[in-house]
């Protein structure tokens, strides 16, 4: 099973506006409409199985109804995450209801939605989470639409990694982009994943090549970013790469995200 662990859609209403935005923004391009068509299209193209697919709020008061668009949206090939929010009350009673009717993990975004990785108003989600089993994908580095100081960088995620060293935690983005000499210093060789989104065919080689060797390989997901990247392109480039061995890539592109989301 080919799985992209880090996907994006937005209502269909709203897709257009939302994508136009980022794109004046951050200067990203999109390929595909950014709905749930446009994403499923892309999948059968590359022979995605499965897409797991995240939205987050910069509102607390949102949290709630997004996750029950969210939810809404799921499928035999499409997972979501759930989105949290550090002002959001009773928050380990809500993962559990979260857990209950079926998300498989949390989605976050530090830098939109205003708090720092290791932020202690965080630290009652991380302890639910981690005593749930569910994971939690972070939005890691640089955010190309956002001005520094950026809020989850790899200092920040092993902090909350020693603070909850049973927490499930992904860094997206291999860890951040263009900040890779620090996730080699706090990242690599720990148990935090990693995932490829938006990053794998823009990463030097040697640097790849690097962090395929000092990371276990059970702790890589891959993952394109889409609409912000072309999911078939992404594909092929991992299963080509030439530092992997087959049995490596196969973990990479699907057994690992599957072991990891119980399916």
């Amino acid at each position: 099973m080919i799985i992209d662990f880090h996907t994006h859609v937005f209502p269909d209403q709203k897709s257009a506006m939302i994508l136009s935005r980022l794109s004046k923004t951050a200067d990203i391009p999109h390929f595909t409409d950014g709905t749930l068509a446009g994403l499923v299209n892309s999948m059968k193209n590359a022979d995605i199985h499965l897409s797991v697919i995240s939205r987050i709020t910069t509102r607390a008061d949102l949290v709630v109804s997004i996750n029950q668009w969210l939810y809404g949206l799921r499928g035999k090939n499409i997972l979501p995450l759930a989105t949290l929010h550090p002002d959001l009350q009773k928050g380990g009673e809500y993962i559990e209801k979260l857990k209950k009717i079926g998300f498989k993990g949390i989605k976050v975004h530090p830098d939109y939605q205003g708090f720092y990785a290791d932020d202690k108003r965080m630290y009652p989600f991380y302890d639910a989470l981690q005593s749930s089993g569910m994971p939690i994908l972070f939005h890691a580095g640089l955010d190309r639409g956002l001005p520094p100081p950026f809020k989850a960088m790899p200092d920040r995620l092993r902090n909350v990694h020693r603070e909850f060293p049973q927490l499930k935690m992904i860094a997206a983005h291999m860890g951040g982009e263009d900040n890779y000499q620090e996730t080699e210093e706090c990242l690599l060789g720990t148990d935090i994943y990693l995932d490829t989104a938006f990053v794998l065919r823009i990463m030097d080689k040697d640097i790849l090549k690097r962090f395929f060797k000092k990371h276990p390989v059970d702790r890589f997901l891959f993952g394109s970013d889409s609409p912000f990247s072309e999911q078939s392109e992404d594909l092929n480039y991992l299963m080509n790469l030439s530092c992997l061995d087959q049995e490596e890539k196969e973990k990479i592109a699907g057994k690992n995200a599957a072991d990891l989301l119980g399916l």
